[in-house]
């Protein structure tokens, strides 16, 4: 295998990733430094949002999945704060699939 870098602003990322790369063929994770974990998290939600989705699922149903049915009732789901929450992450996951999913390559890096 041989990985061929671009020398140009995007080269240091480029580099992490193929460290990112090398380290988890032999089992040794590194996490991407330039997401939180709870951005990470959140992004993770808004897949899960975007699949079920396609599945052709309720918002109130991908909401259960996400949160638990103890959770998320039926009974105050019109003014249930995770019905906003799964909307959001339904429309944030949309638009990350139509265009914004390479921000993620820009995603500012923690200062280390």
């Amino acid at each position: 295998m041989a990985a061929i870098i671009p020398l140009d602003d995007m080269a240091h990322d480029r580099l992490q990733a193929i460290e990112r790369f090398i380290r988890s063929i032999h089992r040794q994770h590194l996490p991407d430094a330039r997401l939180s974990k709870a951005h990470r998290r959140r992004l993770g939600l808004m897949l899960q949002c975007l699949d079920g989705r396609e599945e052709e699922a309720s918002h109130f149903d991908v909401a259960t999945a996400l949160f638990g049915r103890r959770l998320v009732s039926a009974d105050n789901w019109h003014d249930s704060a995770f019905r906003y929450q799964t909307q959001r992450l339904v429309r944030d996951g949309v638009k990350m699939v139509e265009r914004g999913y390479r921000q993620l390559l820009r995603a500012r890096r923690r200062n280390s």
